[in-house]
């Protein structure tokens, strides 16, 4: 019985001082202030993709897209299928007032608002951005197929995920109500 009431008494004081040690959660980790977009990004590349290429809204996302250049892309339609070779770079910057150690963009061919295309999600890298600072990054490099119906296909470029010190960050999308069915 001492032996069991020793053992009981011990883990006791273990489990006190594990807990006692612990850090809390921090949080305040995922706040930061962004500054405002001041202009709609500049899209440049063959004349048919730049028509049917959105920027999708991100206004709390710490990631800004500037510009996206689809020189070497293209986007075939027909027989409500779409054959497409994604080959673009993305210009950004940092809005927010913390350093940012890394962030994703995709890019996706899709004939809906839920992404069901082709696409790719190109990692920022692991370079940090300064409050303020621009880099430019290759956003794509797939190729793929999928389904137009209608014949209708669009290219969507979002901000898909962003790390910062103790957080990742995934920015909210506003898509165009009628991506949605509304009128």
């Amino acid at each position: 019985m001492k032996i069991l009431l020793s053992c009981a008494a011990i883990s006791l004081v273990a489990l006190s001082a594990a807990t006692a040690t612990q850090q809390p959660e921090d949080q305040d980790s995922c706040r930061f202030k962004i500054s405002e977009s001041t202009t709609k990004p500049t899209i440049t590349g063959p004349e048919d993709v730049v028509a049917t290429t959105y920027v999708i809204e991100q206004p709390d996302s710490p990631i800004e897209i500037l510009a996206m250049d689809f020189k070497d892309t293209f986007v075939s339609v027909s027989n409500e299928l779409f054959s497409e070779q994604l080959r673009c770079t993305a210009k950004v910057r940092n809005r927010s007032d913390q350093s940012i150690r890394g962030f994703d963009i995709a890019a996706y061919v899709t004939a809906t608002a839920a992404f069901a295309g082709a696409g790719i999600i190109a990692p920022g890298g692991r370079q940090s951005l300064a409050p303020g600072q621009e880099t430019e990054i290759t956003a794509c490099g797939g190729k793929g197929n999928g389904g137009a119906p209608g014949n209708r296909a669009r290219i969507v470029v979002f901000v898909s995920a962003v790390a910062m010190d103790g957080c990742s960050y995934m920015p909210s999308k506003r898509y165009p109500r009628r991506w949605l069915g509304a009128s």
